[in-house]
């Protein structure tokens, strides 16, 4: 089991144990599970749209005297040229719920191609199990009743989300555990591990609801 570490759910802790092989996170940010990994001793390709924060998690690298990073700027797929089969691990958390279901099937088919055989997939994404998403839930479930395949897509965020819509895009997927599940296996991985993430201590009190905040999945090709 691997140790708790701040600023990380149980999924991208796990991530972060040491392997043979090349590690890749997707949308690392500022790379807490990125240096988390380097200082277990992998060799890690860290990926973000935002220069500014691989230049951050290179000097904090370097600070810690972490020698194994590679960092790759651009956006996740189509700026991202990596071979098949070149990672052992995958780390892409609290990016594919910006995007519909039929896409997310897509992109878990690119990050599959991207790992060895029998390498090893870690999402994590949001549900709807958030406070400032109250006012959706009766949608929720009327979409779950009428059997959507996706009943979490919301296009217009601002009609159902309650404090936080300055901060949310136009579009966002909250994806319940059983959606990500479906959509693992229709890409053709094999789940090792799935559970909902208890965000307490993570975010803000006020969005808690009931330790369903998030969703984790790990898969292996």
């Amino acid at each position: 089991m691997a140790d708790a570490v701040p600023n990380l759910d149980p999924f991208s802790t796990k991530f972060t144990e040491f392997a043979e092989g090349e590690f890749l996170e997707i949308g690392a940010a500022y790379g807490y599970a990125t240096l988390k990994a380097l200082e277990n001793g992998a060799s890690v390709t860290a990926n973000d749209i935002d220069e500014r924060h691989l230049q951050q998690l290179i000097e904090n690298a370097h600070q810690k005297g972490y020698t194994k990073l590679t960092t790759s700027l651009g956006s996740f797929p189509s700026e991202l040229n990596y071979q098949e089969n070149q990672f052992s691990k995958i780390l892409i958390s609290r990016v594919l719920h910006f995007y519909t279901g039929e896409k997310m099937l897509e992109l878990l088919k690119v990050l599959k191609s991207w790992l060895q055989p029998k390498g090893s997939l870690y999402i994590v994404c949001e549900t709807n199990h958030l406070s400032n998403w109250k006012a959706f839930f009766p949608e929720y479930q009327r979409r779950l009743d009428a059997g959507l395949k996706y009943p979490g897509e919301v296009y217009n965020p601002q009609q159902w989300e309650e404090g936080w819509s300055d901060n949310i895009p136009e579009f966002i997927h909250l994806v319940d555990l059983p959606v990500l599940k479906q959509l693992v296996i229709e890409a053709g991985f094999k789940i090792v591990e799935a559970d909902y993430i208890d965000r307490k201590g993570q975010f803000p009190e006020s969005l808690l609801l009931d330790g369903r905040e998030s969703v984790g999945v790990i898969a292996e090709k």
